[in-house]
């Protein structure tokens, strides 16, 4: 049996999609804006209200709290894209298929990239060659070059603010995408404090070094992080209610 239209705006077929699988409402901001406003909070109290405690709980490589968080947000990204592979909607839209595997191998690297691929946690000694070519003598790709990791971060951030704030606000006025695959992709307006949050220390990392000449926080770029991968987490969750919705509702293919 079909499900009431979330949106007449939406495409065929995606307007079998109830209103809170396509939009998270009222009843869970609990998580898409209550934790990010949380965490927002308990770092700023914490960094300035006792710095010191910030310099060795929360920053930390490794099991700093912003590190073992951006890891725990990237894994479970992952975990949730390899899952939804396995949805039918999935396996019959071939382009849809690789999109969602792409996802999953970019959290997936970015989980392992975060400590080290299990360095971190197993402690073992970094090679000499490799050290050699690693700028903190981790087992890890993006301490070698910037095309592993400050030409991603560009992609992400890039991605994150057009992809993330700039077309779903566009979007309140012009309506979803024409094309379905295109409207499935769209992030959804109601995740954006984490977005945004992760844009505002940006902005105050960017100030301190090219402004200012003096860091504003103390490295910012890790708030930055983790608030992006906590983004990509909530990307997921809501993108796999989409395909939940479309597996439920008896839709087996999305075209471009």
């Amino acid at each position: 049996m079909m499900v009431a239209s979330a949106s007449p705006a939406l495409p065929q077929p995606l307007e079998v999609i109830p209103r809170r699988a396509w939009e998270p409402g009222l009843s869970d901001a609990w998580w898409w804006c209550g934790i990010p406003l949380a965490m927002l909070a308990g770092v700023l109290v914490i960094h300035y209200a006792d710095p010191d405690f910030y310099r060795e709980h929360i920053l930390p490589e490794g099991f700093g709290f912003l590190e073992l968080a951006q890891f725990c947000f990237a894994l479970a990204a992952a975990v949730l894209c390899f899952h939804a592979l396995g949805f039918k909607i999935v396996k019959e839209s071939r382009l849809l298929w690789f999109v969602v595997l792409f996802f999953a191998l970019a959290a997936f690297y970015i989980a392992g990239e975060e400590h080290s691929w299990g360095q971190h946690f197993f402690n073992w000694n970094t090679p000499s060659y490799w050290s050699d070519i690693n700028r903190q003598q981790e087992t890890n790709l993006h301490n070698t070059s910037a095309w592993f990791n400050q030409r991603p971060k560009l992609v992400f951030n890039t991605a994150m603010f057009i992809g993330g704030l700039l077309v779903p606000l566009i979007q309140l006025w012009t309506g979803p995408f024409r094309r379905p695959l295109l409207a499935l992709l769209t992030p959804a307006l109601a995740i954006a404090p984490a977005a945004a949050i992760a844009l505002a220390f940006k902005i105050v990392d960017d100030l301190g070094k090219s402004v200012v000449g003096t860091p504003l926080f103390t490295r910012p770029s890790e708030v930055v992080e983790t608030f992006q991968y906590l983004y990509m987490l909530y990307y997921v969750i809501v993108l796999r209610r989409r395909l939940l919705a479309l597996d439920r509702a008896g839709v087996r293919q999305i075209t471009l």
